[in-house]
């Protein structure tokens, strides 16, 4: 029985490898892309797992191979991360006809308001915006939130004068709908398409 548990224990973290791999292939990010991530973590995730591994197998004085306490780290590892994809996320919802550069300003209060206008503009509290956001996107009646590949962090100033500057976070929506044309911010202001007494200054 004891000569079964270790092949089982190894395929077992190969299976959740190539599960949470490809996982991690589809999940968003901020700057540089997916793959070249994974290219950076994979292999100090797997060096990590084998250097624990050696580390147990002495302390314990076990029998078993390194290579199986490797996987039973990388299983832990790969539980981890497969967890944390599926928290409870938030939900943002964009007009169903709008293509183009999805804006979320920081608000100064509590709550978010992950409802789009039409011209691309929600608001996210600090909270939310420091902590990370990865929120399933709806357009219309569609979840589009897998084509969404990355996101994005900048400020918008007005004038010279306002010492203000208001930071969001954005993502872009493409589509054959229509593309909502690139406003400055006081044009958005001046039509009422922000709401400036909700946003966070800086």
């Amino acid at each position: 029985m004891k000569s079964r548990i270790q092949p089982i224990i190894i395929v077992l973290a190969v299976i959740l490898l190539v599960i949470c791999i490809r996982q991690f292939l589809q999940t968003p990010t901020m700057i540089l892309p997916s793959w070249f991530l994974l290219l950076l973590s994979l292999p100090c995730m797997i060096c990590i797992s084998f250097m624990l591994g050696y580390v147990a197998r002495n302390i314990l004085n076990s029998k078993w191979q390194t290579l199986t306490w490797a996987s039973i780290f990388i299983i832990l590892f790969c539980s981890v991360f497969y967890i944390s994809e599926y928290k409870p996320t938030y939900e943002v919802v964009i007009p169903g006809e709008y293509s183009g550069e999805v804006r979320l300003l920081v608000s100064r209060g509590q709550g978010s308001n992950f409802v789009i206008n039409k011209y691309g503009i929600g608001y996210i509290d600090r909270k939310t915006f420091d902590g990370g956001f990865y929120p399933k996107i709806i357009r219309g009646d569609r979840d589009i939130t897998k084509q969404v590949k990355e996101y994005g962090k900048g400020a918008l100033a007005t004038t010279a004068e306002d010492i203000y500057s208001y930071e969001y976070l954005s993502f872009f929506v493409g589509g054959s709908g229509h593309v909502a044309e690139e406003k400055g911010i006081e044009e958005l202001i001046k039509i009422n398409a922000i709401d400036t007494g909700y946003l966070y200054r800086r």
